[in-house]
């Protein structure tokens, strides 16, 4: 079968992390598979090459629209796929749009429960067009479909994680009383559904702890953040690290996690310290609501409060190691149960059965 996974670029996020884990298992299970995407950005490096995926960018539409729906139109014809997978509104839009000439089984996925007002009107324009819609958590496809009315009815399938190996229990509770500095670890880019200006303003309510929060995610040029980390006076509190492509070094070494969002579909960050057996303080939204309520591995905090993020971050670090090695059980337990890789591609490759039957 032929297979196309779109995607309005390759930047280094939680939703184009997932198609590379889904593209590659369905080229190691037989099927021919073609990336494209819409933007020429590229964050995996040599990644997409080693994994032996072919993939189409786009240059930027400024002044190359028509030069882009030609490259669109030429692989349409070239490659003739059966199935379409669409991450994200735009990619959903093209995609939609495409099927109406060149009919072919369409699954697009949408990874959070806010649509940009900048494409709604296309997008519900086209809704009908697509022979499944998948979401990443329940909480945002109900949502979703709230504020849908007319949209197809979708389905959940989570995002596949990896299991780490981890250390003895005996070795975390040693690796805590080693240093007297607690660790967080917050992974997320700066990008407009992040809300770095609550977690700093949590940080600097904290000065008078010994603590480290170090930051992974890219900074895409912007200056503000250790503006601000200077104006609050909290520099030997927090660690802007930029872009990291494995951060998985980060998350062994942490005590906890951190993060403050406006919005998240499935978090892959907070999954990944799950899967580390991390506990968690997070905002009170959708996707985290639904992670942190059934786990129970650690804490919500209403979005933009501040003084709850702090008190709650408080609360990990004043929390004993079995306490903290409890919360983190428990997330651990909940992404073996419902978030494993093997498990998670099954589903994807029975609706690819099913749709195309």
């Amino acid at each position: 079968m032929r297979i196309i996974l779109m995607t309005p670029s390759m930047s280094k996020g939680g939703a184009e992390t997932q198609l590379l884990k889904i593209a590659d298992f369905l080229r190691s299970n037989g099927h021919q598979v073609q990336l494209l995407s819409l933007k020429p950005i590229n964050e995996f490096g040599g990644a997409i090459e080693q994994m032996g995926i072919p993939v189409v960018f786009l240059k930027s539409w400024r002044g190359h629209i028509w030069r882009n729906i030609g490259r669109m139109i030429r692989l349409m014809l070239s490659f003739k796929p059966d199935v379409v997978i669409a991450f994200m509104f735009i990619a959903i839009i093209f995609a939609r749009l495409l099927k109406l000439r060149y009919r072919f089984c369409l699954i697009s996925t949408i990874r959070i429960s806010v649509i940009p007002r900048k494409w709604k009107y296309l997008f519900q324009a086209t809704n009908g067009l697509d022979d499944a819609l998948v979401y990443n958590s329940v909480a945002a496809q109900r949502n979703f479909e709230a504020h849908n009315a007319r949209l197809k009815r979708g389905m959940v399938i989570h995002n596949g994680i990896s299991l780490p190996d981890l250390p003895m229990r005996v070795s975390l509770a040693n690796q805590a009383q080693e240093s007297p500095v607690f660790s967080w670890v917050c992974i997320a880019h700066f990008r407009w559904n992040k809300d770095y200006m609550t977690l700093f303003r949590a940080i600097s309510l904290l000065k008078g702890h010994n603590f480290n929060v170090k930051v992974i995610g890219e900074l895409a040029g912007l200056s503000w953040p250790q503006e601000v980390i200077n104006t609050f006076s909290i520099q030997e509190h927090v660690s802007l690290l930029g872009f990291q492509s494995d951060s998985t070094a980060y998350l062994k070494s942490a005590d906890a996690f951190v993060l403050s969002s406006f919005s998240e579909g499935m978090p892959n960050a907070i999954l990944e310290a799950m899967a580390h057996a991390k506990p968690t303080v997070v905002s009170d939204i959708d996707g985290n609501r639904e992670l942190i309520c059934a786990a129970n591995c650690g804490f919500l905090c209403e979005q933009g409060n501040a003084e709850l993020m702090a008190s709650n971050m408080l609360k990990v670090m004043n929390m004993t190691d079995a306490g903290r090695l409890s919360l983190g059980d428990n997330g651990r337990r909940y992404i073996e149960d419902c978030f494993a890789e093997a498990k998670v591609m099954k589903e994807w490759m029975q609706l690819i059965k099913e749709i195309t039957d």
